[in-house]
């Protein structure tokens, strides 16, 4: 997988197509930064012949539909309290304490 870097998308594409990606700095000079929405678009249309996207539904025709399931639990009583402190904004409770999760980590909870 890509991690965001133009560098590695270079090496897949020269690994494929050598002779059509011979070099980096044309490639940089060209895409390195990715400014405009036209840049985006063409080496988006450089891309989508080597894509291959499959949905499981559309290969493995034997599946049983999706099914999902709700289950409804109560929250445990510590759980209540970081809830409550959370909708009440009362940073006071959520920073205190030593063993307790990081603030951010309880908000995005």
């Amino acid at each position: 997988p890509l991690q965001n870097s133009v560098d590695e998308l270079f090496s897949l594409l020269n690994f494929l197509e050598p002779s059509k990606f011979p070099s980096l700095p044309p490639f940089l000079q060209q895409f390195g930064d990715l400014k405009t929405e036209e840049e985006v678009d063409e080496l988006k249309g450089i891309l989508k012949p080597m894509m291959l996207r499959r949905l499981k539904e559309d290969v493995e025709k034997s599946l049983a539909p999706k099914e999902e399931t709700i289950v409804e639990v109560e929250l445990t009583a510590i759980q209540k309290q970081y809830y409550r402190a959370i909708l009440e904004k009362n940073f006071s409770f959520l920073t205190k304490g030593t063993n307790v999760p990081n603030l951010l980590n309880t908000m995005m909870e």
